[in-house]
Protein backbone atom coordinates (compact mmCIF):
# COMPACT_ATOMS: atom_id res chain seq x y z
CA UNK A 1 0.00 0.00 0.00
CA UNK A 2 2.46 2.68 0.94
CA UNK A 3 4.73 1.43 -2.43
CA UNK A 4 1.35 2.74 -4.29
CA UNK A 5 0.82 5.43 -2.51
CA UNK A 6 4.49 6.89 -2.99
CA UNK A 7 3.72 5.65 -6.63
CA UNK A 8 0.77 8.43 -6.57
CA UNK A 9 2.54 10.86 -4.89
CA UNK A 10 5.71 10.90 -7.36
CA UNK A 11 3.46 11.06 -10.11
CA UNK A 12 1.27 13.72 -9.34
CA UNK A 13 4.67 15.50 -8.28
CA UNK A 14 6.13 15.14 -11.90
CA UNK A 15 2.67 16.28 -13.14
CA UNK A 16 3.00 19.58 -11.22
CA UNK A 17 6.79 19.97 -12.22
CA UNK A 18 5.48 19.31 -15.80
CA UNK A 19 2.27 21.82 -15.77
CA UNK A 20 4.92 24.68 -14.54
CA UNK A 21 7.56 24.32 -16.97
CA UNK A 22 4.71 24.10 -19.46
CA UNK A 23 3.28 27.05 -17.92
CA UNK A 24 7.11 29.21 -18.20
CA UNK A 25 7.83 31.25 -21.29
CA UNK A 26 10.86 30.66 -23.03
CA UNK A 27 13.43 33.08 -24.85
CA UNK A 28 17.19 32.72 -26.21
CA UNK A 29 19.26 35.70 -25.29
CA UNK A 30 23.08 36.71 -26.17
CA UNK A 31 24.65 39.33 -24.02
CA UNK A 32 28.04 41.83 -23.58
CA UNK A 33 29.98 42.15 -20.67
CA UNK A 34 32.67 44.37 -19.36
CA UNK A 35 33.88 45.05 -15.85
CA UNK A 36 36.61 45.18 -12.72
CA UNK A 37 38.67 42.71 -11.98
CA UNK A 38 40.80 41.98 -8.94
CA UNK A 39 43.40 39.12 -8.50
CA UNK A 40 44.11 39.40 -4.83
CA UNK A 41 47.18 38.83 -3.13
CA UNK A 42 48.61 35.34 -4.96
CA UNK A 43 51.65 33.09 -3.22
CA UNK A 44 54.04 31.88 -5.77
CA UNK A 45 55.17 28.33 -4.75
CA UNK A 46 58.66 27.31 -6.43
CA UNK A 47 59.31 23.52 -5.96
CA UNK A 48 62.22 23.28 -3.22
CA UNK A 49 62.51 27.26 -2.73
CA UNK A 50 59.74 27.98 -1.14
CA UNK A 51 57.08 30.69 -1.80
CA UNK A 52 57.29 33.93 -3.38
CA UNK A 53 54.38 36.70 -2.21
CA UNK A 54 52.84 38.68 -5.86
CA UNK A 55 50.37 41.19 -5.56
CA UNK A 56 48.80 42.54 -8.53
CA UNK A 57 47.22 45.56 -9.69
CA UNK A 58 43.16 46.13 -10.29
CA UNK A 59 42.55 45.15 -13.91
CA UNK A 60 39.76 44.18 -16.04
CA UNK A 61 37.00 41.65 -17.66
CA UNK A 62 35.39 41.74 -20.86
CA UNK A 63 33.07 38.94 -22.63
CA UNK A 64 30.30 37.37 -24.20
CA UNK A 65 27.74 34.92 -22.93
CA UNK A 66 24.11 33.64 -24.86
CA UNK A 67 21.62 31.33 -23.19
CA UNK A 68 18.54 29.52 -23.02
CA UNK A 69 15.63 31.38 -20.16
CA UNK A 70 12.91 29.06 -18.86
CA UNK A 71 10.42 31.06 -16.61
CA UNK A 72 13.03 31.94 -13.37
CA UNK A 73 15.99 30.01 -14.74
CA UNK A 74 18.63 31.00 -16.78
CA UNK A 75 21.05 28.47 -18.36
CA UNK A 76 23.88 29.85 -20.28
CA UNK A 77 27.44 29.41 -22.14
CA UNK A 78 30.27 32.08 -21.28
CA UNK A 79 33.31 33.26 -22.69
CA UNK A 80 35.20 36.10 -20.61
CA UNK A 81 39.15 37.66 -20.69
CA UNK A 82 40.39 39.21 -17.59
CA UNK A 83 44.20 41.14 -17.35
CA UNK A 84 45.78 42.12 -13.99
CA UNK A 85 49.65 42.99 -14.34
CA UNK A 86 52.09 42.47 -11.34
CA UNK A 87 52.50 45.55 -8.60
CA UNK A 88 55.05 43.52 -6.42
CA UNK A 89 57.21 40.61 -6.45
CA UNK A 90 58.48 39.52 -3.57
CA UNK A 91 59.92 42.70 -1.54
CA UNK A 92 60.40 44.57 -4.38
CA UNK A 93 57.87 45.88 -7.00
CA UNK A 94 57.84 46.30 -10.81
CA UNK A 95 59.98 49.21 -11.35
CA UNK A 96 63.11 47.58 -10.30
CA UNK A 97 63.35 46.23 -13.98
CA UNK A 98 60.88 43.66 -13.59
CA UNK A 99 57.21 43.92 -14.24
CA UNK A 100 54.58 41.06 -15.42
CA UNK A 101 50.87 40.53 -16.34
CA UNK A 102 48.67 36.97 -15.58
CA UNK A 103 45.76 36.69 -17.62
CA UNK A 104 43.02 34.55 -17.97
CA UNK A 105 40.67 32.73 -20.92
CA UNK A 106 37.49 31.32 -19.52
CA UNK A 107 34.57 29.37 -21.12
CA UNK A 108 32.02 28.79 -18.39
CA UNK A 109 28.60 26.52 -18.38
CA UNK A 110 26.42 28.78 -15.96
CA UNK A 111 22.68 28.31 -14.10
CA UNK A 112 21.44 30.99 -12.70
CA UNK A 113 17.87 31.98 -10.53
CA UNK A 114 15.48 34.90 -11.11
CA UNK A 115 14.28 35.91 -7.62
CA UNK A 116 11.44 37.12 -8.99
CA UNK A 117 9.79 40.41 -7.03
CA UNK A 118 7.06 41.77 -9.50
CA UNK A 119 9.19 45.04 -9.53
CA UNK A 120 11.63 45.91 -12.66
CA UNK A 121 14.73 45.33 -10.40
CA UNK A 122 15.18 41.80 -9.73
CA UNK A 123 17.88 39.79 -7.96
CA UNK A 124 19.55 36.43 -9.10
CA UNK A 125 21.93 34.32 -8.05
CA UNK A 126 24.11 31.63 -9.63
CA UNK A 127 27.00 29.43 -9.59
CA UNK A 128 29.31 28.25 -13.13
CA UNK A 129 31.64 25.22 -13.81
CA UNK A 130 34.51 25.48 -16.71
CA UNK A 131 37.80 25.70 -18.08
CA UNK A 132 40.25 28.87 -17.45
CA UNK A 133 43.18 29.31 -19.79
CA UNK A 134 45.53 30.53 -17.07
CA UNK A 135 48.99 32.75 -18.98
CA UNK A 136 51.43 34.37 -16.95
CA UNK A 137 54.41 36.50 -18.25
CA UNK A 138 57.54 38.18 -17.18
CA UNK A 139 59.70 40.60 -18.90
CA UNK A 140 63.28 42.07 -17.92
CA UNK A 141 64.11 45.48 -18.62
CA UNK A 142 66.27 45.91 -21.14
CA UNK A 143 66.00 42.42 -22.24
CA UNK A 144 62.60 41.30 -23.03
CA UNK A 145 60.09 39.08 -21.97
CA UNK A 146 61.76 36.29 -20.57
CA UNK A 147 58.91 33.91 -19.60
CA UNK A 148 55.25 33.52 -21.34
CA UNK A 149 53.16 30.37 -20.50
CA UNK A 150 50.41 29.33 -19.86
CA UNK A 151 48.22 25.66 -19.20
CA UNK A 152 44.42 25.16 -18.94
CA UNK A 153 42.84 24.30 -15.39
CA UNK A 154 39.01 23.74 -14.05
CA UNK A 155 37.18 27.31 -13.34
CA UNK A 156 34.40 27.25 -11.74
CA UNK A 157 32.17 30.76 -10.30
CA UNK A 158 29.68 32.20 -7.82
CA UNK A 159 27.35 34.56 -8.94
CA UNK A 160 25.16 37.07 -7.54
CA UNK A 161 23.41 40.59 -8.79
CA UNK A 162 20.80 42.53 -9.95
CA UNK A 163 18.96 42.99 -13.37
CA UNK A 164 16.86 45.18 -14.51
CA UNK A 165 14.40 45.23 -17.20
CA UNK A 166 14.84 47.82 -19.67
CA UNK A 167 12.19 46.57 -21.53
CA UNK A 168 10.82 43.38 -23.27
CA UNK A 169 13.29 42.63 -24.67
CA UNK A 170 16.59 43.88 -23.38
CA UNK A 171 17.88 43.88 -19.62
CA UNK A 172 20.75 45.32 -17.70
CA UNK A 173 22.47 43.21 -15.27
CA UNK A 174 25.42 44.11 -12.34
CA UNK A 175 26.66 41.28 -11.14
CA UNK A 176 29.90 40.23 -8.78
CA UNK A 177 31.06 36.89 -9.57
CA UNK A 178 34.04 35.37 -8.04
CA UNK A 179 35.93 33.10 -10.35
CA UNK A 180 38.50 31.14 -9.58
CA UNK A 181 40.94 27.76 -10.81
CA UNK A 182 42.60 24.96 -9.27
CA UNK A 183 46.27 25.59 -8.97
CA UNK A 184 48.21 26.34 -12.24
CA UNK A 185 51.87 24.72 -12.14
CA UNK A 186 54.54 26.58 -14.50
CA UNK A 187 58.04 25.92 -15.71
CA UNK A 188 60.93 28.53 -15.24
CA UNK A 189 62.95 28.71 -18.57
CA UNK A 190 65.90 27.11 -18.58
CA UNK A 191 65.55 25.60 -15.31
CA UNK A 192 63.94 22.38 -14.44
CA UNK A 193 62.03 23.99 -11.76
CA UNK A 194 58.31 25.28 -11.69
CA UNK A 195 55.87 27.02 -9.49
CA UNK A 196 52.45 26.43 -8.35
CA UNK A 197 49.73 29.85 -8.60
CA UNK A 198 46.42 30.37 -8.10
CA UNK A 199 44.17 32.58 -10.22
CA UNK A 200 41.40 33.38 -7.57
CA UNK A 201 39.78 36.45 -8.84
CA UNK A 202 36.92 38.83 -8.04
CA UNK A 203 35.00 40.98 -10.91
CA UNK A 204 32.40 43.36 -10.73
CA UNK A 205 30.71 42.94 -14.23
CA UNK A 206 28.04 44.60 -15.99
CA UNK A 207 26.13 43.35 -18.79
CA UNK A 208 23.60 44.23 -21.74
CA UNK A 209 21.16 40.94 -22.80
CA UNK A 210 18.93 41.02 -25.70
CA UNK A 211 16.49 38.63 -25.88
CA UNK A 212 14.92 37.28 -29.01
CA UNK A 213 11.24 37.25 -29.12
CA UNK A 214 8.85 38.66 -26.34
CA UNK A 215 7.24 36.82 -23.48
CA UNK A 216 4.16 35.08 -24.92
CA UNK A 217 1.07 36.91 -22.95
CA UNK A 218 -2.06 35.36 -21.69
CA UNK A 219 -5.08 35.44 -24.53
CA UNK A 220 -7.55 36.85 -23.36
CA UNK A 221 -11.12 35.20 -22.02
CA UNK A 222 -13.58 35.14 -24.57
CA UNK A 223 -16.86 36.77 -23.61
CA UNK A 224 -20.13 35.04 -24.57
CA UNK A 225 -22.27 36.51 -26.91
CA UNK A 226 -25.28 38.54 -25.45
CA UNK A 227 -28.83 36.49 -25.48
CA UNK A 228 -31.15 37.41 -28.02
CA UNK A 229 -33.69 39.85 -26.79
Amino acid sequence: MSKGISLVTAASLAFAIGLRISDAWAQYYIGAQAGWTGLPYQTDTIDGLGSVPTEFSAGYNVGVRGGYQLGSWRFEEEYSYRRNDAAEFGAGDSTNGLSGNRHTHSVMTNVLYDLITGWPITPHIGVGIGAMNVFDGLRVSGIGQVFNDSNWQFGYQAIAGLRYEINALFALDLDYRYLATTESTFRIPNTSLRYRTGANTNNFVASVTYRFGQPPTASPLSTPAPPPP
